[in-house]
C-alpha cells in the first residue's frame, strides 16, 4: 500500500512575488492539471494572480487550502469557501488528485481533512462540482431534480463511496465570438419590443456605477434565492453598495474586465435581470459568464434574452479577442437553457452538484 500522503495547509501570501507563494500558486497547478487531464479542454483554468486578492478579503467568505504530498512529490489539492452570512451552514470544496496518484489513498486523505475543516467552521453540509466530458460510454447517475445525468465514473463513485448525493446537474455550454452576430441582434430587437417600456436596458463595464450600485445589490442577492438549489442547502446573501464596491475592487486588483447587462424595472426603479460576462487580464483566454438572473415576479417577459444578447453583442467590441463564452446552467432550468439554445450556445461538458450533510 502507498504512504499516507502528508496534508499541509496553505499559507495565502501577500503576493505571489513573496517566497511563501510557491504552495499558493501549486495549488492552482494541480487543479489545472486534473481538469484538462480529465477533460481534454483548458478554459476552466484556474490563474493565481485572479485568485489573490479573492482569498485575501475574507470580509464574506472564509478560504483555505490545502497540498497533499508523498515523499514531497505533489499528488494532489484542496480548496474550501465558506460563506460567512449569519446562520450559514453550507461549505463549498473543489478536491483532486493528479492522474497519476488517483486511488491511492489521495483523495481519501484531503476528504478527511475537509471533515476537519468543517467542524472547526461549524458546517455541515459540504457541497463540490464533479466536472465530466461529453459523449463518454458506460453507466450514468441521473439527477434527482429528472434532468440531466453525469457519468458515473472514478469521480462520481469516490463521492458515492464517500456518502455523497447527487442534487443536481448542469450543463457548461459554449458560445463562439466568432460567429454571426446578427442572429443575436435580432433577438434582442425582438425581446425588447415584447418587454415594452416598462424595462429599460442598462450597460456597463465594472466598477458599477454609483447609481446603480443599490440596485445591483439588491438584484445579485437575489441569486442565492432564486437561482434553482434542488434542495441543496444555501443562506441568503445579504449584500448592500459596499458590498458591491468591494466586490468591484477585489476584480479590479485581480485584472477583471467585466461588462454587466441589466434591465431596469422603469416603475419601480429597481435592476431586476442581469448578466455578467468576464475575462482576466489575458484577453485571449476563453469569457466566463457569471450571474445571470431574472428575478421571479419579472420572469415571463423575455429579460433573460435581453441581458444575454445586450452583453454578447457588448463584448464583441470590448473583448475582440476571446474566442468563446462559457456558462453553466442548472438542467432543469429549462427557459434559460432554451435561451441559449436560441443564441446559439452548445454544450461543452457536464457537471454534478454533490452534497454530504454531516
Amino acid at each position: 500500500m502507498s504512504e499516507r500522503p502528508t496534508i499541509t495547509r496553505v499559507p495565502v501570501p501577500a503576493s505571489l512575488a513573496d517566497a511563501d507563494a510557491a504552495d499558493f500558486i501549486a495549488s492552482a497547478d494541480v487543479f489545472n492539471r486534473a481538469i484538462e487531464h480529465d477533460l481534454g479542454l483548458d478554459h476552466l483554468k484556474w490563474v493565481p494572480s485572479e485568485m489573490l486578492p479573492v482569498w485575501r478579503d475574507e470580509t464574506y467568505t472564509v478560504h483555505r487550502a490545502h497540498l497533499a504530498r508523498r515523499e514531497g512529490t505533489l499528488v494532489g489539492a484542496l480548496q474550501i469557501s465558506a460563506p460567512r452570512e449569519e446562520g450559514a451552514t453550507t461549505l463549498e470544496f473543489d478536491l483532486l488528485a493528479v492522474p497519476e496518484a488517483r486511488g491511492q489513498g489521495v483523495e481519501e486523505a484531503l476528504l478527511t481533512q475537509l471533515r476537519r475543516d468543517a467542524a472547526e467552521l461549524g458546517r455541515t453540509s459540504l457541497q463540490t462540482w464533479s466536472i465530466h466530458p461529453l459523449g463518454g460510454e458506460g453507466p450514468t447517475m441521473a439527477a434527482p431534480t429528472g434532468f440531466g445525468a453525469v457519468p458515473l465514473d472514478a469521480q462520481s463513485q469516490f463521492l458515492l463511496d464517500s456518502g455523497f448525493t447527487l442534487r443536481q446537474v448542469a450543463r457548461n455550454s459554449s458560445y463562439s465570438l466568432e460567429a454571426d452576430p446578427e442572429s443575436v441582434r435580432c433577438m434582442l430587437a425582438d425581446a425588447q419590443r415584447q418587454a415594452g417600456p416598462d424595462y429599460r436596458l442598462e450597460t456597463w463595464t465594472s466598477p458599477t456605477p454609483s447609481e446603480f450600485e443599490d440596485s445591483f445589490a439588491w438584484v445579485v442577492s437575489r441569486m442565492s434565492t432564486d437561482e434553482p438549489r434542488a434542495g441543496m442547502d444555501s443562506a441568503e446573501e445579504v449584500w448592500d453598495a459596499e458590498r458591491v464596491r468591494r466586490r468591484d475592487e477585489r476584480l479590479r486588483s485581480a485584472g477583471f474586465t467585466i461588462s454587466v447587462a441589466g434591465v431596469v424595472h422603469v416603475p419601480s426603479g429597481q435592476i431586476v435581470a442581469y448578466n455578467e460576462l468576464a475575462i482576466g487580464a489575458d484577453l485571449s483566454r476563453p469569457t466566463s459568464q457569471w450571474g445571470t438572473l431574472v428575478i421571479r415576479e419579472h420572469r415571463g417577459h423575455r429579460l433573460g434574452t435581453i441581458v444575454k444578447c445586450a452583453n454578447i453583442l457588448r463584448w464583441r467590441g470590448l473583448v475582440p479577442t476571446s474566442p468563446f463564452i462559457t456558462t453553466f446552467n442548472a438542467e432543469e432550468n429549462r427557459p434559460m437553457l432554451d435561451v441559449n439554445g436560441a443564441v446559439g450556445f452548445t454544450p461543452l461538458t457536464i457537471a454534478g452538484a454533490w452534497e454530504l450533510r454531516i
